[in-house]
C-alpha cells in the first residue's frame, strides 16, 4: 500500500481512486491506515465476499495481493501477482498503454 501511497498525486491526476480490501477488520485497517498515513480508503472484508468475488487466492485469512483498473465500470487491467514494493509504479504503466 505505501507504494501507491507514494504514487497518490499521480494517480490521482488521472483520475485514479485507490481502495485497498482484506480480511482485517475496521480497526486494524484504521490502525494502519494512521501508521503508513495512507491517503485512501481500505475495505474491510472479514466475511471475504469481496475476496471471494474476484477469485482472489488466499490461504485463511491471508489474500493473495492483486490489482485491478476499472475505468467506466469495466475491468481493463488486471495484475495477479504484484510486488509490494513496485505496485504503484507498475499501475502508472499500465495506465500509460491504457492511454
Amino acid at each position: 500500500m505505501c507504494s501507491l501511497r507514494d504514487v497518490n498525486e499521480k494517480l490521482s491526476e488521472k483520475g485514479v481512486r485507490v481502495y485497498g480490501v482484506s480480511f482485517d477488520t475496521v480497526a486494524s485497517q484504521k490502525a494502519f491506515v494512521e501508521k503508513q498515513m495512507l491517503p485512501f480508503d481500505l475495505l474491510a472484508d472479514v466475511k471475504g465476499s469481496i475476496i471471494k468475488a474476484f477469485g482472489v487466492p488466499h490461504l485463511g485469512k491471508f489474500a493473495s495481493r492483486q490489482a485491478y483498473l476499472f475505468k467506466a465500470g469495466k475491468l481493463v487491467w488486471k495484475q495477479e501477482k504484484v510486488s509490494a514494493g513496485s505496485q504503484g509504479e507498475d499501475l502508472l504503466r499500465a495506465l500509460e498503454t491504457l492511454e
